[in-house]
């Protein structure tokens, strides 16, 4: 019997979210309330890959007032981390957390300063999102959802947009150093040939980032294992 990628996925997962019951707890407070709750993104891609997992980030269906409302009961500590983009920080124990309302973002001319609209499906939620090795999610039990072949993407070191390349980028001119970013800490041979050509095309664009922006993407391309490549 053939075990599927997301399967595989799913058996890290639950194992690494034993080792964290307070990430069963969170859904289940989520739940009670009435709400969805996924942990997604980073934090799956990266026990996933057996990595640190240095931030535990989830998106749910709950405004950013009904994601307070639920934790109180429940979290040591909550707190803004930003409201305006529907995200809220929370501790318990040992456990920290992010939780994000689902969101839709309209972005102004890629200068990263994006009108935000909360959504209302997690599909929607990570449609927004850059490469799709950042567009995975998992139940609170551990159960790995992949809706754009993320894991595939994962294993062949494969740093891949979700949708169109040049329409990503021109949304944010900053994913054209988060794709070079995240090819050197995942990607293994060429760039994706699509991704590289769009950023080629659009590279003007980045004069209109901060510099602080580029700065803090720059150091962390240079954190990476061998960037020199």
């Amino acid at each position: 019997m053939n075990t599927s990628p997301a399967q595989l996925a799913s058996a890290l997962v639950s194992a690494a979210v034993r080792q964290m019951p307070g990430v069963v707890e969170l859904g289940r407070q989520f739940e009670l309330a009435g709400f969805e709750l996924a942990l997604v993104g980073g934090s799956v891609r990266d026990i996933v890959l057996d990595r640190p997992v240095a931030d535990l980030d989830f998106t749910t269906n709950a405004t950013p007032d009904q994601i307070i409302a639920a934790l109180q009961p429940w979290a040591d500590s909550v707190w803004d981390v930003g409201i305006a983009f529907g995200t809220v920080g929370a501790r318990r124990g040992a456990l920290s957390a992010e939780i994000t309302t689902y969101r839709a973002e309209v972005y102004d001319s890629g200068s990263r300063k994006p009108e935000v609209a909360f959504g209302d499906s997690l599909e929607g939620d990570l449609l927004r999102r850059d490469f799709t090795i950042n567009a995975l999610y998992a139940t609170p039990e551990g159960d790995v959802f992949d809706y754009f072949d993320g894991l595939s993407d994962l294993k062949a070191g494969h740093v891949r947009f979700v949708g169109d390349p040049a329409t990503r980028i021109r949304e944010d001119y900053l994913r054209i150093l988060r794709l070079f970013r995240f090819h050197a800490w995942y990607g293994r041979g060429a760039l994706d040939a699509d991704a590289f050509q769009a950023a080629v095309a659009n590279k003007s664009g980045l004069k209109s980032l901060s510099g602080e922006r580029v700065q803090k993407e720059i150091l962390k391309l240079l954190a990476a294992p061998d960037p020199i490549p």
